[in-house]
């Protein structure tokens, strides 16, 4: 029987990690170990988990505050005893047959993803009404895929093999790239397999609390991150990923209200080489931008 390691960075989220291990606690699936990472947390993380001990296999790392999820993920990692590898954030959590599900597919499979229900406070009374984040399979070339297509790989939905993690090494601890180390770590994952599964099921749950906007400062990471990996791919497929980022930087100005600059952007991203949206969007956008309608 395979052994999972979960994975759980948290910072200050006492009461979600709380309802985040009690969903573990309800897995079908019972061979697995909990590895908490505590980012420097002030609140009462520690005795919320320490409420787990009898229930779980429970390890808890206390390190000081980084800043954000790669360096407790790492730490989780250098402790992690399974053959497999999840990931899970600490406000988010699973359906009680999330493992189970993965079963199946650990022989043939490296890495595991599958769909994701988004939820709020607004929400949480109608899960059955809630929006599905809704990944999808990669096809042909995995890199390629994923840069001019975007990341379909929910952290909070992975599974992936140990001696795949081994190799790729280390979560990058770049702070150009907090928020997108994760999209950085599959791009490095496809270096060393193809094997990858998608499972077109929602088999956990991504709390997006009540502010899910991302300010203009995202689109430094977004550049950065392209520029790391732009030359894995052809000079052709390097201006349509260059294309495809132009449109989520004009998103990122839509939603912060900055039509001008949404709009040059929106202009500048219309592409007929990648998926058919990246062709109407930014003319649906565009048009949003002029008359200075909210994304």
């Amino acid at each position: 029987m395979y052994k999972f390691s979960i994975i759980i960075p948290t910072y200050n989220r006492a009461l979600l990690l709380k309802r985040c291990l009690e969903s573990l606690c309800n897995q079908t699936y019972k061979n697995f170990e909990v590895i908490i990472c505590d980012d420097g947390s002030t609140d009462n993380s520690k005795e919320i988990a320490a409420q787990f001990e009898n229930r779980l296999q429970l390890k808890y790392i206390y390190d000081a505050n980084w800043g954000g999820p790669a360096r407790p993920r790492n730490n989780g990692l250098k402790v992690s005893s399974g053959e497999w590898i999840c990931f899970l954030d600490s406000d988010d959590w699973w359906r009680e047959d999330k493992l189970e599900k993965c079963m199946p597919f650990l022989n043939n499979y490296d890495i595991i993803y599958h769909d994701l229900v988004m939820l709020s406070q607004n929400t949480i009374t109608e899960i059955d009404k809630a929006f599905v984040f809704k990944a999808r399979s990669l096809q042909g070339d995995i890199i390629r895929d994923l840069l001019i297509n975007g990341n379909p790989i929910a952290n909070s939905s992975v599974a992936i093999r140990k001696t795949i993690v081994d190799n790729v090494g280390e979560i990058t601890e770049d702070r150009d790239l907090i928020a997108i180390e994760d999209f950085d770590y599959w791009i490095r994952t496809s270096s060393h397999t193809n094997r990858f599964l998608y499972i077109p099921e929602p088999l956990g749950y991504y709390w997006i609390g009540d502010n899910i906007s991302q300010g203009v400062s995202h689109i430094k990471k977004e550049l950065s991150f392209l520029n790391k990996h732009i030359t894995k791919l052809s000079p052709k497929d390097q201006r349509t990923a260059q294309k495809v980022l132009k449109y989520r930087i004009a998103r990122l100005y839509h939603i912060n209200h900055e039509y001008k600059k949404a709009l040059y952007n929106y202009l500048e991203a219309i592409t007929t080489k990648a998926q058919i949206k990246y062709f109407i969007n930014p003319i649906i956008g565009s048009f949003l931008a002029v008359l200075h309608v909210k994304k």
